[in-house]
């Protein structure tokens, strides 16, 4: 693993950049989950994640959802009827989550998930992150707390893809189509600079791979227990959107690997 990045002010860049779009979050289709065959596909690959029979419930079950966001996941987790923290460090982002998710099973927690302080030892069942691992400006640190937290055989989901990754032909091919059938506005100069410099300081700026997920998580003590495919999520789970979106979304670049902590 890199040496973590050590300048502290990186993470307040991320936190302004999130922060900055959570007003708009939720219109971006790789985020929002639609409810008619994009929540089904979600609520079945959660269960298969955290080991439960198909239609069985999470009563019971304690969940900690890592950069949470506008609390999506969170929101797939209720519907299982876990009950669930929802945690991230942007105040936007938990500020629409709290909205959304009023009235459910689910509690915010402003907190960093490099450093869960406010989380006991052992006493969550079940994390889940979904592209949050390739943004750590120290992993390791990370992997240690969510180590800490999780109970004897707890479970964690990490959701994520190697964004660094060059695109296949085939996958250009798609996002060429894409674009002919529904052209995207240029993205913002400053947007792009500022996206550019925050991953080039980043651990994992030469891309997260599965292959090197494992090994990092098995250094903090995990052991690697399955491999889920993300694919349904993105083609059957998106039969409500635009073909064009459905084939930006369709990347061969994600994955999804569940750990277990012995």
């Amino acid at each position: 693993m890199e040496e973590p990045v050590r300048n502290f002010d990186l993470k307040e860049q991320i936190r302004a950049y999130w922060s900055a779009r959570a007003e708009s979050f939720d219109d971006s289709p790789s985020h929002r989950i639609e409810d008619n065959y994009g929540a089904p596909e979600w609520r079945a690959f959660l269960r298969q994640a955290i080991g439960l029979e198909n239609d069985q419930s999470a009563s019971g079950i304690k969940v900690l959802d890592l950069a949470c966001g506008t609390g999506e996941i969170s929101r797939m987790l209720c519907d299982l009827e876990a009950d669930v923290i929802g945690l991230d460090f942007s105040e936007e982002m938990l500020s629409r989550a709290r909205v959304k998710l009023a009235g459910k099973s689910w509690s915010p927690l402003l907190s960093d998930a490099e450093n869960l302080e406010a989380i006991e030892d052992g006493s969550i069942d079940f994390a889940v992150t979904r592209h949050l691992a390739w943004t750590l400006t120290n992993p390791a640190k990370a992997f240690a707390e969510w180590f800490r937290i999780l109970s004897p055989s707890g479970r964690l989901l990490i959701n994520d893809g190697n964004w660094m990754r060059p695109l296949s032909r085939h996958f250009r091919m798609k996002l060429w189509l894409a674009h002919l059938l529904d052209p995207v506005p240029p993205r913002d100069a400053d947007d792009a600079t500022t996206d550019t410099a925050i991953r080039a300081r980043l651990p994992y700026r030469g891309g997260l791979t599965e292959e090197r997920l494992v090994i990092d998580l098995a250094n903090a003590g995990f052991r690697k227990v399955a491999t889920l495919d993300p694919r349904p999520l993105y083609n059957q789970g998106m039969r409500a959107h635009t073909l064009a979106n459905r084939l930006r979304q369709s990347s061969e670049n994600r994955f999804a690997v569940v750990f277990v902590k012995d």
